[in-house]
Order: structure tokens, then sequence, then C-alpha cells
């Protein structure tokens, strides 16, 4: 669980140091998709929907790692409406990805009979899925309250990683699955 929680942090808060047109992302996003893939690795005995993150995590590691490279050669590959839709795509899948997780810790609440706070996941899910929905729409339709999106998104990842922060300490008090059949 820590892998996931650690993954997502990377995931969502980057920083970047920019030098003329070369760009380092300090927190290089494919790293943290190897973060995500290891950890749904490590809890594939908890729940069978963790296995079904691991193809899109291994995607989006490889299409952040050509973005990455890219950015740091001063290579922009990504503009106008192509560099728009791929990036559209990529927070989809980023969101897919998110979405099963908080899926698969459920389907562990419900195998250990433990809360592990996938409601308050999911609540802080939906505010990141809404502010990203509306941030596109004011960039494309009304830029000047863009800013209201990115605010109300920033709002829905602190609620997330603070709900996965909490999640991950709540799996570490759980006492360990037994395995094979109950006396």
């Amino acid at each position: 669980m820590k892998k996931l929680f650690w993954g997502l942090f990377f995931v969502f808060l980057n920083f970047n140091l920019s030098v003329n047109r070369h760009t380092l992302n300090l927190l290089p996003p494919f790293v943290c998709y190897y973060l995500l893939y290891q950890g749904a690795k490590e809890l594939d005995g908890e729940s069978g929907l963790f296995r079904s993150v691991r193809p899109f995590a291994v995607g989006m590691g490889v299409y952040t790692a050509v973005l990455w490279l890219g950015n740091l050669l001063g290579i922009s590959g990504g503009s106008g409406m192509i560099g728009a839709l791929l990036g559209l795509l990529a927070v989809l899948v980023g969101l897919y990805i998110c979405w099963v997780l908080i899926q698969a810790i459920q389907d562990m609440e419900e195998q250990r009979a433990a809360d592990l706070n996938s409601a308050a996941m999911k609540r802080a899910w939906v505010v990141m899925a809404m502010a990203q929905a509306v941030s596109y729409v004011c960039v494309w339709l009304l830029s000047g309250l863009a800013l209201l999106g990115l605010l109300a998104g920033l709002v829905g990842i602190v609620m997330l990683l603070t709900a996965f922060w909490k999640g991950q300490k709540l799996y570490e008090a759980c006492p360990p699955r037994m395995s094979g059949p109950e006396l």
C-alpha cells in the first residue's frame, strides 16, 4: 500500500526545473507509474483488481518516459490538437488507474472486513475527476475560469492523497491475512 501512496503522490505532484527550452521533472512520472505497478503487484493476493492496473501502469510509464526524455532534450512533440488529445487521454487513463486502485482497496475491505478508507478515496476521486473536467472545459471555452478548475483539482489531489495515506496506515494496522484453511 505504501508504494501505491508514493506512486500517486509523485504522479499528482511534480516539480519542474526549466532552463531555456529544457525541462526536467524532478519527480519523473514514469518512476511513479513503476511504483504503482510494483504496489499493485505486491497486493495481487489481496484483490484480483490490482492485476488489471498493471498493464495501464506500464503503458503510462512508457508514455511519460518518452515525454520526460523529450522535455529533457528540448523536443516538444506534444503541441497543437494532437498534443491536447494525448494529454486528455493520459488524464483519463490516470483517472482510470486511480479508480481501479480504489475499487481494489474496497475489495480488500470486504475481504478483510476492515475499513481501509475507500469511501473517502472515492469522494476525493470524484472531486478530482470533476475538477479535471471543469478545467478542460474552461481551457477550451472559458479560459478565464481555468484557474478555478485547477484550484479545485488541487483540492481533489490533496483529498485523495490524504485518504490514501490514511488507508495505508489502516492497512498497516490490519493483522496479516491467514493463508490456507481456517481452523
